[in-house]
C-alpha cells in the first residue's frame, strides 16, 4: 500500500476501538487533529482546510455527537463531492476485545443505558452505513500501540511536521541505579579511571582537563569507536520501528568522570550527524 499524506482525513468508527490511539499516531505524524467537534462546524472547517495550505488535517466524530449516526452518513456524502482529497478511516475491533477494554478502563459506553455487549452490537448496527462509506478500515483488534502507529504510518505516511524520533544520551553511577527508560545500558567502568588521579578527581567528566585525560588513552578512544558505530546502526532501526525515544546510558561507578565523558561525546556525534539528541548527566553533580 502506497504511503500517501491526504489533505484532509475523517477518523470515526467504534467507541473502545482505539481512535484516540490512532488520533495521537496521526499527531506524531504530523497531522493537525482536532477530536469531537460538533457536527455543524465539520463542514465550515473542511471548507477552510481545502481552501488553504498547511498542515493536513484530522477530524474525529462518532457517536459522542448527538444524533451522529443519523446525520452523519448524509453529511459525509456530501463533503466527499466537495472535497475529492477528503479520504474517511473507520477504526473497529472485535466485539469481545472492545468490552474487555471498557470493562478494563471502567469508562461507560456512550449507549450506557444498555448492557455492555449489546451497547456495542447496537453501535455497529447504527455505523454501518457510515463504515460503507469509508476509504479505508483498521481492525485494531490484537494490536499493539507500536502496531497501531505502523499501520497508520504505512497508510498515511509522514508530514513535513512529523515528530522527529529524539535520543537522549544519559549518564548515570551504578551505586545510585540504572535508568529505568534506558534502551541501551553500556558499562564504561573498565575504562581508566580518572577519580584516581589528585588533580581531576573533584572535577566532573565534561570538564576540559579529564576530557584531555581521557582522550589521551587508546582504548578509551577504542571504545568510543565501538559505541558509536554500534549506535550508528541501531538508531535508523529504531526509527524505523517508529520509536519516537531512545536512551542511551552510560554507567560508570559513581557517575561523574567517564559515563559524563562518553554520553557527552557521544551527544555531540549525534547531533553533528542530525539526530535531535540531547544530553543528561543524572548524577554528575551528587555530593560523593
Amino acid at each position: 500500500m502506497n504511503r500517501t499524506v491526504p489533505r484532509a482525513l475523517v477518523v470515526t468508527g467504534l467507541s473502545g476501538a482505539g481512535k484516540s490511539v490512532v488520533t495521537r499516531c496521526f499527531e506524531d505524524l504530523g497531522y493537525r487533529c482536532v477530536d469531537n467537534l460538533p457536527l455543524e462546524l465539520i463542514e465550515p472547517l473542511f471548507a477552510h482546510v481545502f481552501a488553504t495550505t498547511g498542515p493536513s488535517w484530522v477530524v474525529v466524530s462518532d457517536v459522542r455527537a448527538e444524533g451522529f449516526a443519523q446525520v452523519f452518513p448524509e453529511m459525509l456524502a456530501r463533503l466527499k463531492a466537495r472535497h475529492p482529497g477528503l479520504r474517511v478511516l473507520f477504526v473497529e475491533a472485535s466485539t469481545p476485545a472492545i468490552v474487555r477494554r471498557f470493562s478494563e478502563t471502567r469508562r461507560p459506553h456512550p449507549y450506557r443505558h444498555l448492557p455492555l455487549t449489546e451497547a456495542v452490537h447496537r453501535e455497529r448496527e447504527d455505523m454501518a452505513a457510515v463504515r460503507a462509506m469509508a476509504d479505508e478500515v483498521l481492525d485494531t483488534t490484537g494490536l499493539s500501540p507500536h502496531d497501531l502507529r505502523a499501520a497508520v504510518a504505512v497508510r498515511f505516511g509522514s508530514t513535513e511536521h512529523a515528530l522527529p524520533m529524539v535520543v537522549r544520551c544519559v549518564s548515570f553511577g551504578f551505586r545510585y541505579g540504572v535508568p529505568a527508560d534506558a534502551n541501551l545500558v553500556f558499562d564504561v567502568r573498565f575504562l581508566p579511571n580518572p577519580h584516581f588521579v589528585a588533580e581531576l578527581q573533584p572535577l566532573p567528566g565534561d570538564h576540559p582537563a579529564v576530557s584531555s585525560w581521557l582522550d589521551a588513552h587508546e582504548e578509551v578512544n577504542t571504545a568510543f569507536e565501538l559505541f558509536r558505530n554500534l549506535c550508528d546502526t541501531l538508531l535508523p532501526a529504531y526509527r524505523r520501528e517508529q520509536k519516537s525515544l531512545v536512551v542511551i546510558a552510560f554507567g560508570c561507578t559513581g557517575g561523574r568522570h567517564r559515563s559524563v565523558y562518553l554520553a557527552d561525546r557521544l551527544g555531540r556525534h549525534l547531533q553533528h550527524t542530525g539526530w535531535v539528541a540531547s544530553v543528561e548527566h543524572r548524577d554528575r553533580d551528587r555530593e560523593p
